[in-house]
């Protein structure tokens, strides 16, 4: 150890209070913004998964150019190869096919005469395979009523009549419950007419309300055969083990399905507006993290800037003895440094305490966090290596940088006025 180092070491124990109290303004600086990182990467986290993981999937393969002007003209053929080719992908945990058309939906009163519809609403009709759904995605515990759909006569028979899941929004708004019946008109893709009687197994409830609003299910058996497309859908919704998994297993799919003119997309992608309220609300809490950084920052360099004043005799010795600039710089520099490591330290040990706490127990939002459309009722932070990392090198910065001041301050000292007795 030099003797500038030495000398580093020494004067942080000279001034035991202000030492505490600069390591304590770096440490609260340190907790405050791991606890943001990590409560905005746990909160967000959550809300991405469970976003992709109820609904959307956080990849999906189209036809080309399917996402830009959606038709149900635009499919993919031999859907079940495709998928099987994805799942043996690493860190793919799932995938789900899907067909996605429009139609007209009308019920009529238990009492109304025969013909006589008394609501209708246009409606998005998605084809669900029921069980590949229900792996992938959980899908009955959004039932709130009813039941989910099972394979019936509907599936090879034109003239049976069909199972049907409604939004709940969209339920209210045709009078409908669980075991009631309406009529779905629409068009199939070879030009003929699409229409057959339902019974309304279930009620379902995704937490996004205009979804609810404007959605029904059917099964991909039988929305193929309605909508004449036999062995053919339009989406294969993919879930992956984790977020982090998602760019790389999305390149691995579109190298695999380019030359069969489709085309693959991320989360990010597919669901942008969703992806930019993130961003945005991300870029807020990095603002709060700036300005958390800057008041630790402030707190430092008003103390370091009292201690150059303090000690203004010592450093004109030291330019008297012949001491160079640098050294003095180097010297005051290194103890902001040592303070902001042990800072570290004692940071990194109440920021695991304090993330564990919410990671486990998180905050239940009363009232419900509506986000993207969707309702958020509980929020946990994670412990992730950015928790301790961009704290860290923010505080290592942060002294470095407002310790500068001070120490060119200190190194032009002038020996005889600083020693001269006022």
């Amino acid at each position: 150890m030099g003797l500038i180092s030495k000398l580093a070491w020494r004067n942080i124990f000279r001034q035991k209070r202000r030492t505490i109290l600069t390591i304590l303004t770096m440490t609260g600086g340190f907790v405050l913004s791991s606890l943001a990182i990590g409560w905005m990467e746990g909160s967000y986290g959550g809300m991405i998964l469970f976003f992709t993981n109820h609904r959307t999937g956080q990849i999906q393969v189209h036809k080309d150019g399917y996402l830009d002007d959606p038709s149900i003209y635009d499919i993919i053929d031999d859907y079940e190869s495709i998928g099987d080719q994805i799942e043996a992908i690493e860190d793919v945990r799932a995938w789900v096919p899907r067909i996605y058309t429009g139609a007209l939906i009308a019920s009529r009163a238990q009492d109304a005469p025969s013909g006589i519809y008394a609501n209708s609403a246009a409606a998005s009709v998605i084809g669900i395979d029921p069980a590949m759904e229900q792996n992938a995605t959980d899908f009955s515990e959004q039932i709130t009523d009813g039941r989910m759909l099972t394979a019936s006569a509907a599936d090879t028979s034109l003239r049976a009549t069909g199972q049907i899941l409604l939004g709940k929004e969209l339920a209210i708004t045709l009078n409908v419950a669980a075991g009631d019946s309406l009529i779905l008109f629409s068009q199939a893709a070879d030009g003929s007419g699409a229409d057959r009687r339902y019974i309304v197994t279930g009620i379902v409830s995704t937490g996004n309300t205009e979804l609810d609003r404007t959605t029904c299910y059917l099964t991909l058996a039988d929305a193929q055969l309605l909508f004449a497309l036999e062995g053919k859908v339009h989406e294969l919704a993919v879930m992956t083990t984790s977020l982090g998994d998602v760019e790389k297993v999305t390149a691995e799919i579109s190298a695999m399905t380019d030359s069969l003119g489709l085309s693959t997309a991320s989360w990010k992608v597919f669901a942008k507006e969703f992806y930019n309220g993130m961003q945005a609300d991300e870029a807020s809490l990095k603002i709060m993290l700036a300005i958390i950084i800057a008041v630790a920052a402030l707190g430092v360099l008003n103390t370091i800037l009292m201690m150059v004043l303090e000690r203004r005799r010592e450093f004109g010795v030291m330019k008297a003895i012949g001491t160079q600039p640098k050294s003095i710089v180097k010297m005051i520099v290194l103890e902001a440094n040592v303070m902001g490591l042990v800072s570290i330290v004692l940071g990194s040990i109440l920021s695991t305490i304090g993330l564990l706490i919410l990671s486990k127990h998180g905050m239940i939002l009363d009232p419900p966090l509506d986000y993207g459309g969707f309702t958020f009722r509980e929020m946990v932070a994670s412990v992730t290596p950015g928790c301790y990392w961009i704290p860290a090198v923010c505080i290592m910065i942060t002294a470095s940088i407002v310790s500068l001041i001070p120490a060119v301050k200190a190194a032009h000292t002038d020996a005889a006025k600083s020693m001269r007795k006022v």
